[in-house]
């Protein structure tokens, strides 16, 4: 159940109020954290997947995951668990985007694996 102050944020963020919206986006502002270092980063890396994020968001909240200590298999495992909800789509553009922030690049190991394919 929620507390009158959470449910304060949900009814203010709903309604587009702007003092909240405009909090939502300043780090600065002191807003209380209410997720820990990891669960933070696993969001951060399940909202890139869903919105397509471009290979340097990847690159930057990898880093951030890896320091809050996340495994490189969490980090797949992420990538796993999203899947069913973003849809095929999305998880083929994440995929190699992720790769390469974990230092897999999955171009040149599809280039690699033709290459030997057609020996």
């Amino acid at each position: 159940m929620l507390s009158p102050a959470q449910a304060a944020v949900y009814r203010k963020i709903a309604i587009g109020d702007e003092a909240a919206m405009t909090s939502l986006f300043a780090e600065s502002e002191g807003l209380p954290t209410l997720l820990d270092a990891r669960m933070s980063a696993v969001a951060h890396l399940a909202a890139l997947i869903v919105v397509d994020a471009g290979a340097p968001a990847y690159q930057r909240e990898v880093r951030i995951a890896l320091g809050a200590g996340l495994s490189p298999d969490q980090i797949t495992g992420i990538l796993l668990a999203v899947a069913p909800i973003a849809g095929s789509a999305l998880v083929m553009s994440a995929a190699p985007k992720l790769a390469l922030a974990l230092g897999y690049d999955v171009d040149a190991g599809l280039e690699d694996s033709e290459l030997r394919e057609d020996r």
